[in-house]
């Protein structure tokens, strides 16, 4: 008896020694998608659509990541949500917009195939409880004026709900406080992550990896690597976006693309002047210039415009406007809660901030020549675009980019949303999908990083997800 009781004293501590003797969590699946954003809920519910084994990850204790903070804003092109509400580029006037908004940077390949994915998964979301306004819709920005973008009823945490009640319905709940904290890799080749949970430690292996882990706008190593320009502002995103998919795949010989993030301004009270009273005034002032009295960008780019004035003296713009403007009420409310400024004269506008007033005045007659003569801009505003800066009262606020919103520099992959090494060759079993990949699509540089339109963020996972999904099956490609 007293043998025998020794031995199980023995064979316990050689458990306690030896977890491989003790039952395996060790799972093997055909897809594990790391990171519950709308991107990763997007692959994963493809996966699980293709009647795969699929498992998602969530290092936090819920779901939503960025998308679930934005504003809902997305694009389509051919879907039958376009033909209800009569909206939207067709698929070969957005893929020809790309191209050009990217001044030929971007990945074409890659952008083509998600303007070619988004009609149908648009109305596979619409259809499974999706709601988007059919009576409203948000100007794209950056060059495309004339694009109607959707708008998410209840904004992007309403749309990411819906998203992830779809999944639910396809048998994807996500395994949430279930970090990935390495790739499995052997030979070169992914083949899977362990994950780090309460119990401990254990590997899911699968045939393909979709890291959907979002920016790295919360990582200061990367931010000091990559945009050390942008790392003192503050990041208005998840929580979550610390780079932990970039960091793997850059192991492994990966690289990025794209440059830059997108950006809110900032009131002088410290608020987000998207979200405040009267706050949009200076987005609403389509004659920008620096301490200087110069101009010295586009006034309606996207987000390259916060790039180029951090560039400025003082990291800082002054947007101006005149009483011919078709936004005076909005800039009447700027003035009415201390965000804007009105004057009789230009002068006096400049006495807020110190401009100097001989090289505005300069600034104000050029522009108008050039627009009365038909002219060529030399920053290339369209003369349709060009404002009038002609007729008393004027207004000016104050243009301060501020907090970052969503990484637009990311893995470099090809036309399939697989990761690339710096030899163009990919990295077997593993893509990535939505903000991790963004620098693809928009093609930014350091002289101004390009956001394509709003919505494009989302695209890149709502769409680039199931993208990836269907390469790595051979349904496509």
């Amino acid at each position: 008896m007293k043998r025998r009781i020794s031995l199980f004293i023995v064979l316990a501590m050689l458990l306690a020694l030896c977890p491989a003797l003790a039952e395996s969590r060790d799972e093997t699946v055909d897809f594990v998608v790391v990171g519950a954003g709308a991107a990763g809920v997007s692959a994963a519910t493809e996966a699980a659509r293709q009647g795969k084994s699929v498992i998602l990850l969530e290092k936090l204790s819920f779901a939503g990541g960025s998308s679930a903070l934005n504003e809902g804003f997305l694009w389509a092109c051919g879907s039958d949500f376009n033909a209800l509400t009569g909206k939207g580029y067709s698929k070969e006037q957005m893929k020809t917009y790309l191209r050009e908004s990217s001044r030929g940077n971007a990945n074409h390949a890659l952008n083509d195939n998600i303007v070619d994915m988004s009609a149908e998964i648009m109305d596979f979301i619409v259809e499974g409880g999706a709601k988007f306004y059919t009576d409203k819709f948000t100007p794209s920005g950056a060059d495309a004026r004339d694009l109607d973008v959707f708008m998410a009823e209840g904004a992007g945490h309403s749309l990411f709900n819906a998203l992830l009640a779809i999944a639910e319905r396809y048998g994807v709940i996500p395994r949430y406080e279930s970090p990935a904290v390495a790739l499995i890799v052997e030979e070169g080749a992914v083949k899977g992550v362990t994950v780090q949970d309460a119990q401990g430690t254990y590997n899911i292996y699968a045939q393909h990896t979709i890291l959907a882990t979002g920016g790295f706008l919360q990582s200061d190593e990367l931010m000091d690597r990559f945009m050390p320009e942008w790392n003192s502002e503050y990041p208005y995103c998840t929580a979550g976006a610390t780079g932990d998919g970039h960091k793997w795949a850059l192991e492994l010989g990966a690289y990025m693309s794209g440059y830059g993030c997108g950006g809110v301004w900032r009131t002088e009270d410290g608020k987000n002047g998207y979200h405040v009273e009267g706050g949009l005034a200076p987005v609403l002032s389509f004659f920008m210039v620096n301490i200087e009295g110069n101009r010295f960008c586009n006034e309606y780019m996207g987000a390259d415009k916060n790039q180029l004035i951090n560039m400025q003296t003082g990291k800082k713009a002054y947007c101006f406007a005149d009483a011919n403007s078709p936004y005076v009420a909005l800039l009447e409310q700027g003035v009415a809660n201390g965000y804007a400024y009105k004057a009789d004269t230009l002068e006096e506008l400049c006495d807020v901030y110190g401009i100097q007033k001989d090289n505005l005045l300069a600034s104000v007659e050029a522009y108008n020549k050039c627009k009365a003569e038909d002219g060529q801009d030399p920053f290339q505003v369209p003369l349709a675009y060009m404002t009038s800066m002609t007729t008393a009262p004027y207004y000016m606020s104050l243009y301060d980019p501020a907090m970052n919103t969503n990484c637009l520099m990311g893995l470099a992959t090809d036309a399939y949303c697989r990761i690339l090494r710096e030899d163009g060759s990919a990295i077997d079993g593993l893509y990535g999908a939505g903000e991790i990949i963004m620098g693809n699509l928009c093609g930014g540089t350091t002289a101004g990083p390009r956001y394509p339109a709003c919505g494009s963020c989302l695209a890149a996972g709502i769409y680039g997800g199931p993208l990836a999904v269907r390469h790595a099956l051979g349904i496509i490609g």
